[in-house]
């Protein structure tokens, strides 16, 4: 019996064959159909007014096995195109010209092909034969490719499955007639539908929004729909700002989309997005315990104020206005940061951190051996413990110093030479040992640590010179002012906050008093000081009787710094918040979405979202809020009442059968988008796309020759996906600041971010406008929750404003009319 593949299926604990035969499969002829190409070609010869309908099936010459019927072809095309009789004579003088004649058989051959056609009105027919032969060629060249790629390429799996997909779905692209419409099918068609909507006010899908569906129509099949409104994002950092990752500060220039971030609670985060900003005014935002972070006027920072319910998303400039009110000043605080990140490295395993943190808060690391001093038995019995596990014992060396050794001593029976102390190599290691007093510092793998190990190097600094006051503050006193430093950044890095004092110190010598070296005094303070492992008992237990009182990180001063290339970032993390300079929290679509959960809610209409922006889980979380009417602050801090559970449970129920698909793939190329969409058209008949948001995405085939050139593709790819689908797309976009400077804020189609393409390929273009947006923390102002959706384009319709109520704490927009029905959602 013959097969395509050879395995072997025997014995489970035989060793499995390396290699897997597949040479029988290629060793067969690809698919073809000579007969069908003669009679093609020989039809086309006979009558040549079939060349235009032969063009509506065939791709080209390649869809032809034979060379010599594809030059055959090629040239019969060529006197087509050139609007020349296509018969035997031309046909001859043509393949000569071109030297071709004899290659193709000359004369004899042109005739054979004439002979062969058993009826020249078949040329359709043919061509349908040499065309699905050629998609089989091209199936199996295609599965050949990535059957190989799956047997030696090192990609990822991922990359390596899309690229695969995206082949296949060119092969069917190519596969269908473009045939023209007759004018009366398409009359009749139009007829048709109209007696099926008679009656309907909206022949497209209705969005929820009155007044819209009345100006549009509802959202048609096959266009493009655009939401602009300004970037909820609107942060921009310099370049040289730091970003913290799990291995620790880079540069926020370096990051690219992928790359994984730190999060303020310590859960996954990535990258979703880089956004250069070009050159900017940016401001150093002054916080109460000395660090500090360089941002524009836009960036967002969420910050609370005891005279607020909940905590407020505000720009760098809403932040300087509140300061100039003596109300805010020093009482304006941001996010803390949990300090859940990083990661421990191999060579960390072999020594306790806590010991590490002991040696360099009073240990000798220089000299023939490595000491320190200590008058507490505790921390002496917890130091030959952890040394003991590394072959190595504490030995007094004279009053409260103690010298770590090895027992036998460094020279071993039968082997010549000296036996390292495995403690001293990693101090070597490190670039700790030979280091005084002065020069001592935090290495920087411990710096960038799990947050475990650097709680336990801050307990072991403390025992050893640091002390705890009586209301719980930890004080350390060191003279390395870079150990200092270190300290400071280890603390902050814990989620505490942190700051330093230089004293003078003096000693006498010989009867004079004399200016000694400098000393730091760092003053600590963690989020729960009993987290703090120490090891001495006085310490712990006055750190256990202290105040439980958290230092707040006020915002004390924003101040102009330079002008700088910058840049914004999108992260997957559900709050938008990242970690930048010194620990400092920083922050990082409603009306698109409220479309969407009513045309599956309500109408039970198939549609997929394509979230780019927010996670799958976040995206959940707001349709919950948005639809039971419940505060979305409420259901993240788990502070609901009896009556919100109910709400909930009620929309959970509604919205688990709702025909929505959320796909929430970081970095989604347009060539995924379409993967994905073809397959949830195939599977779910989706009826209507929304994409989350448009400068999210990416084209790298496109991308080579510019971010404009590279949204310009994004833009006619989509536009042309709407097409193919039959369904509505709605893109969110970005805007650029412009409406910010220009009086009444509205904004203008010119306000597109970063390509004028999107406004050519779009069918309709809405963009929001929110008043009140711009007088965030302006006690003056009054909100009136009055949003605008302002349509500047509609290609078969009327342009014009519609006015909604937003609701903030559901992030829902609402029809005017109906604003008092929050469980109803105002449709």
């Amino acid at each position: 019996m013959s097969t395509a593949s050879s395995f072997n299926f025997g014995d489970r604990d035989r060793k499995r064959q390396p290699i897997v035969e597949i040479g029988p499969l290629f060793d067969k002829q690809p698919p073809h159909a000579i007969e069908a190409e003669m009679a093609l070609l020989g039809a086309l010869i006979l009558d040549g007014m079939v060349v235009g309908d032969v063009l509506q099936v065939l791709k080209g010459a390649d869809d032809f096995y034979r060379p010599q019927h594809a030059a055959i072809f090629e040239s019969l095309v060529e006197l087509y195109d050139q609007s020349q009789s296509v018969d035997m004579v031309q046909l001859n003088q043509k393949l000569a010209d071109k030297q071709m004649l004899e290659e193709v058989g000359g004369l004899e051959a042109l005739l054979a092909l004439v002979d062969a056609v058993p009826d020249s009105s078949g040329a359709t027919r043919y061509a349908r034969i040499v065309r699905d032969k050629a998609i089989l060629r091209r199936l199996i060249e295609t599965t050949g490719q990535v059957l190989h790629e799956c047997y030696h390429s090192d990609e990822p799996v991922y990359d390596l499955l899309d690229r695969a997909e995206t082949q296949i779905f060119e092969i069917a692209e190519k596969k269908g007639e473009d045939e023209p419409s007759d004018i009366g099918v398409l009359l009749k068609e139009t007829f048709e539908r109209l007696e099926r909507d008679d009656g309907r006010a909206v022949t497209g899908y209705e969005t929820g929004f009155f007044e819209l569906d009345e100006m549009t129509n509802g959202l048609q099949a096959g266009e493009m729909v655009i939401i602009a409104a300004r970037p909820s994002m609107g942060k921009a950092q310099p370049l040289d700002a730091s970003v913290l990752t799990p291995e620790g500060f880079v540069p926020m220039g370096d990051l690219r989309v992928g790359d994984e971030v730190a999060s303020v609670d310590g859960q996954p985060s990535r990258v979703a997005g880089v956004y250069p900003q070009g050159e900017r005014q940016v401001y150093r935002v002054q916080l109460s315990d000395g660090r500090s972070a360089e941002c524009c006027d836009e960036h967002l920072w969420r910050v609370n104020c005891r005279h607020w319910d909940s905590p407020r998303t505000l720009t760098t400039a809403d932040l300087r206005n509140l300061l100039e009110r003596k109300r805010y000043q020093r009482r304006v605080w941001v996010e803390p940061f949990s300090g859940r990140f990083g990661r421990d490295s191999e060579e960390m395993a072999s020594v306790d951190a806590w010991l590490v943190g002991l040696l360099l808060g009073d240990g000798s690391l220089s000299g023939s051996s490595v000491r320190f001093s200590s008058a507490e038995p505790d921390v002496v019995g917890r130091v030959r413990d952890r040394v003991e596990e590394m072959d190595l014992a504490v030995n007094p060396a004279g009053g409260y110093d103690y010298r770590i050794a090895q027992p036998g001593g460094a020279q071993r029976p039968g082997i010549a030479g000296v036996h390292p102390n495995p403690l001293k190599e990693r101090l070597t290691e490190w670039g700790l040992w030979g280091c005084g007093a002065p020069q001592k510092f935090i290495p920087d793998a411990f710096l960038n640590a799990s947050y475990e190990t650097r709680l336990k190097l801050l307990a072991g600094l403390i025992d050893s010179d640091g002390w705890v006051e009586s209301w719980g503050s930890l004080r350390l006193a060191t003279s390395s002012p870079r150990l200092a430093d270190d300290v400071i950044r280890l603390t902050r890095s814990l989620g505490g906050t942190a700051s330093k004092t230089r004293k003078r110190t003096t000693y006498t010598y010989a009867g004079k008093k004399r200016d000694g070296l400098p000393a730091y005094v760092c003053n600590l303070q963690l989020p729960d000081p009993r987290c703090l492992p120490l090891v001495c008992r006085d310490k712990s237990e006055r750190l256990a009787a202290g105040r439980r009182r958290q230092r707040r990180l006020n915002i004390v001063a924003i101040e102009p710094t330079r002008r700088v290339q910058t840049q914004c970032i999108a992260v997957t993390h559900p709050t938008h918040l990242y970690v930048t300079d010194h620990y400092t929290v920083t922050h990082n679509t409603a009306f698109a979405v409220n479309i969407a959960e009513h045309l599956a809610a309500i109408n039970q209409i198939p549609v997929a979202i394509f979230s780019l922006e927010m996670s799958k889980q976040q995206l959940a979380q707001r349709m919950l809020c948005s639809r039971s009417g419940v505060d979305s602050n409420k259901v993240r801090r788990n502070m609901l009442s009896r009556d919100d559970f109910g709400k909930l449970t009620l929309t959970v129920g509604e919205l688990s059968e709702a025909p929505l698909y959320i796909d929430d793939t970081a970095g989604l190329t347009l060539m995924g988008l379409r993967a994905k969409a073809r397959r949830m058209k195939q599977r779910h008949d989706i009826q209507a796309v929304f994409i989350d948001y448009l400068q999210l995405m990416s084209a790298p085939s496109a991308g080579r020759d510019g971010r404009q050139n590279e949204v310009s593709a994004i833009s006619r790819g989509v536009k042309a996906l709407a097409r193919e689908l039959a369904v509505p797309v709605v893109c969110l976009s970005q805007l650029n600041r412009a409406a910010e400077q220009r009086e009444g804020h509205r904004p203008r189609m010119s306000d597109l971010r970063e390509s004028g393409s999107i406004e050519q390929d779009a069918d309709v273009i809405m963009m929001l406008h929110r008043e009140d947006y711009y007088h965030r923390g302006d006690e003056e102002y009054e909100d009136n929750n009055i949003a605008e959706v302002i349509i500047n384009k509609q290609r078969n319709g009327p342009t014009g404003t519609v006015k909604l109520n937003f609701h903030g704490p559901t992030t829902r927009f609402l029809n005017l009319a109906t604003t008092g029905q929050m469980g109803s959602a105002g449709y």
